[in-house]
């Protein structure tokens, strides 16, 4: 019984999503063999002020440009050095999923 989890910012339309959930049944079954009625999808809606990435609130104006930053930002108080990203993703939204545009990650699929 596979279950696709797509959690993004609430700015899609119905249609949008019901596009979305009947793309994503097809892409499922094709590659798993699963019946179209073990297969789950649900959209989880995050407003952007409850969402950060790179440590900057999705509200923030200067947040496409800030949320890729792969630096700490300075410490005013003390030190200005910054720690570099030693992973080499540069992963751009939190968990285990794929980034399927701003604000939009598609979660891990259990089979």
């Amino acid at each position: 019984m596979p279950i696709v989890n797509v959690t993004t910012w609430p700015n899609q339309s119905d249609e949008k999503c019901r596009e979305l959930i009947e793309e994503l049944t097809l892409t499922v079954n094709r590659v798993t063999g699963a019946p179209f009625d073990k297969i789950t999808v649900f959209i989880q809606e995050i407003a952007q002020n409850r969402w950060g990435e790179g440590g900057v609130l999705g509200t923030d104006p200067g947040f496409p440009e800030l949320s890729r930053r792969r630096t700490r930002p300075a410490d005013t108080t003390t030190d200005t050095t910054t720690d570099t990203d030693t992973t080499g993703t540069g992963a751009g939204a939190a968990g285990v999923g794929v980034v399927a545009g701003p604000g939009v990650v598609a979660g891990a699929v259990s089979v």
